[in-house]
């Protein structure tokens, strides 16, 4: 099991919130944070990492 966010090809969750980098509450709303979205930077519910990785999907196509 992970505890802290894993640096790869791609941004990773860690699976044991909160961590020194929140304080346990989504970045984006007042849920509780599922975990630490690396490309955000900060704790994200999973419906907010959803979206956050949608928006991320469409600036990049829109960008190409």
């Amino acid at each position: 099991m992970l505890t802290m966010a894993t640096a790869g090809h791609k941004p990773c969750a860690t699976t044991e919130e909160p961590s020194g980098h929140n304080d346990g509450g989504c970045g984006l709303c007042e849920a509780p944070a599922d975990g630490f979205d690396a490309a955000y930077g900060g704790g994200l519910c999973r419906e907010c990492a959803d979206r956050f990785a949608e928006l991320r999907r469409d600036v990049e196509v829109r960008d190409a």
